[in-house]
């Protein structure tokens, strides 16, 4: 039970950064990059140490059900913060080239 409660908390840790407005500013950017990759880690470990074939409880099989739901957004946010990295370091580049 630890376990799948631990990969909630995480989750929904993941959840509630990837759902924050990516900053403007480079350095409050490069922080939130580094705790994205932080919570992807986390997650990454905890999901290595699940076991597919254990029976979980009524609990855990609902906190399962809000993280599958958590991750869709995840994704979805993820795309869109790549893209806004994207065109951030675009903008870099072309101010770098024309200084």
């Amino acid at each position: 039970m630890v376990l799948v409660e631990d990969l909630f908390h995480v989750t929904k840790a993941l959840y509630d950064h990837v759902t924050q407005q990516m900053p403007k500013d480079m350095d409050a950017r490069a922080q939130y990059v580094e705790t994205l990759e932080e919570y992807l880690s986390k997650r990454a470990s905890l999901l290595s140490q699940m076991e597919t074939t254990t029976n979980y409880s009524d609990s855990e099989k609902s906190m399962g059900e809000e993280i599958l739901k958590m991750n869709e957004e995840i994704q979805r946010y993820m795309e869109i913060s790549r893209g806004e990295l994207r065109l951030g370091m675009q903008e870099l580049k072309k101010k770098k080239q024309s200084s």
